[in-house]
């Protein structure tokens, strides 16, 4: 089977869920970046897996060593900003997931493993975390 290479941009409670199934060693997919500006469990993660931690315009840089952009942001801007910066570049290659297909590879990857809510507002997800983490008990 074919291996796709991928970045991940948002790395919030959806996009750390999709990274660690990326990761697995039965996926088919090679995370080659990702981008997330705030301290999440998902970019200490890469951090840890010795991802690449980039911005946008590093990712559009990657040319076609990236196949498919995941955008888990939950943010409609991010996908426009990296398709404006795709077709500046002049990349036809790198697609970018719309959110229905990232759905569905979620599905292919994960079984019956629940994804995020992908419809909460970022501030919301935000809060959800706060709350999580204020929920656990501290070692």
């Amino acid at each position: 089977m074919e291996n796709h290479n991928i970045a991940i941009v948002g790395l919030g409670r959806v996009g750390t869920a999709f990274l660690k199934k990326a990761l697995t060693s039965d996926c088919v997919m090679t995370v080659k970046a990702v981008c997330e500006m705030c301290d999440t469990p998902g970019k200490e993660l890469a951090d840890k897996e010795e991802i690449p931690i980039v911005e946008l315009n590093e990712i559009v840089g990657l040319g076609v060593g990236v196949d498919v952009i995941f955008d888990l942001t939950g943010d409609k801007n991010v996908s426009q900003i990296l398709h404006q910066k795709l077709a500046q570049s002049g990349n036809t290659y790198t697609d970018v997931a719309p959110i229905r297909v990232s759905r569905l590879i979620w599905g292919l990857i994960a079984g019956d493993e629940y994804l995020p809510d992908l419809g909460k507002c970022k501030n919301q997800i935000y809060a959800d975390m706060l709350i999580e983490q204020s929920a656990k008990p501290e070692l």
